[in-house]
């Protein structure tokens, strides 16, 4: 049964999962609403612990909640909404991998298993639609200056043919 806040919590995600970023359109359905803080360790429905989340994070994530020594430790789940995730992770462009930059970073993304091959070959693809998308704004932008240049030149070719025509014959 879906939570009693489920739109709302969906909408404040625009529909993304709040850990993963993939979207209810790139994963073909609706999503869940996770308790960052769960229920059974004292977690409310207050809009700052309901999470929209993908069914595999929340599989993941399952009932953790940090004890005192995770705590210390570095070991939490970031927080979609609170947390500022690029301190502790980065995107590799290149590889489509997150690395972490700190130990939280790293438990993150071992807890939530965000490197598993199907968010990898989804970040490539997102990042190349991203790069055809601006290669054919750059292109869209360079074709009037290239019909100029074109028309600079035609120009110039029929004043060259205007000139040969009015010469005198060759010897």
């Amino acid at each position: 049964m879906a939570h009693p806040e489920h739109d709302e919590v969906r909408g404040r995600f625009n529909r993304c999962c709040g850990y993963c970023g993939v979207s209810e359109e790139d994963a073909g359905g609706q999503f869940t609403v996770d308790h960052y803080r769960p229920a059974a360790s004292g977690g409310d429905d207050g809009d700052d612990n309901l999470i929209y989340c993908c069914f595999r994070c929340n599989l993941f994530k399952a009932d953790f909640c940090p004890s005192e020594g995770d705590l210390a430790a570095g070991h939490v789940v970031l927080h979609p909404s609170r947390d500022n995730s690029g301190q502790h992770l980065r995107l590799n462009d290149a590889t489509g991998h997150l690395e972490a930059l700190t130990e939280t970073g790293r438990f993150h993304i071992t807890l939530l298993h965000l490197n598993r091959p199907a968010l990898v070959a989804h970040r490539l693809r997102r990042r190349r639609a991203e790069l055809r998308a601006a290669r054919q704004q750059l292109l869209e932008a360079e074709n009037p200056e290239l019909r100029a240049i074109i028309a600079a030149q035609q120009k110039y070719i029929d004043r060259l043919r205007r000139l040969l025509a009015d010469e005198p014959p060759q010897p």
